[in-house]
């Protein structure tokens, strides 16, 4: 009955290692806009126009080395924001009523040798937060020497250390300057901020790699 018994633990020990690997469920794939911010290794920006709007705005958006909650609380710090980028060394609080923020914004256009400095003060709200732990951050013009301005900064966690930042901002010069030239400066301009909030948030500079 002994040598039953041995085969019997030999036919389990050779079984063991397969069943606890099923155990050990593999991390879900990344999402098809995570995967391409890894195969990219950088912050990736263009123009789009959102839904209900006629106007390109400037779209970026990068992979964030902390929790998404972290990165909503440094995008509410709107008196740290001339600390993100150099583009945005003049932006400045200049009121606060109730939950509402006034945040001044330059954006310096240049036509030919000329450079014109174009502002907006954009009102944010308080942050939302929506399904799946989505953060929302959004200001709206009003006042300045700009037909609009608008700004819209979307958190989405990854897992419990990674975010997904996205950032569309929209500034619309009150003179006559061609749309492309506009529309890269928005893309830069939305490039930098993410960069910046990116940075502040994880505490170091550069791209995420991997999760």
């Amino acid at each position: 009955m002994r040598a039953p018994a041995l085969a019997l633990v030999l036919v389990a020990s050779l079984f063991a290692p397969a069943v606890a690997r099923a155990d050990q469920a593999a991390p879900p794939a990344p999402s098809p806009e995570v995967q391409r911010l890894l195969d990219a290794k950088r912050t990736l920006n263009w123009n789009v126009t959102l839904p209900g709007k006629s106007e390109k705005y400037g779209h970026a958006e990068a992979l964030v080395d902390a929790p998404a909650d972290k990165v909503r609380d440094t995008a509410i710090q709107f008196g740290r924001y001339k600390e993100l980028h150099r583009k945005f060394a003049s932006a400045r609080v200049v009121a606060k009523e109730g939950d509402n923020t006034d945040v001044y914004l330059k954006l310096p256009v240049k036509l030919g040798p000329i450079k014109v400095d174009q502002w907006e003060v954009m009102r944010f709200g308080p942050a939302r937060s929506l399904a799946g732990g989505v953060h929302v951050v959004e200001g709206r013009g009003v006042k300045g020497n700009m037909k609009d301005g608008h700004m819209i900064i979307t958190i989405k966690p990854v897992d419990a250390k990674h975010s997904l930042l996205k950032v569309d901002l929209l500034l619309v010069p009150n003179m006559p300057a061609p749309q492309s030239m506009v529309d890269e400066e928005l893309r830069d301009a939305a490039l930098d901020f993410v960069n910046g909030l990116k940075d502040k948030s994880q505490g170091w500079v550069g791209p995420v790699l991997s999760l």
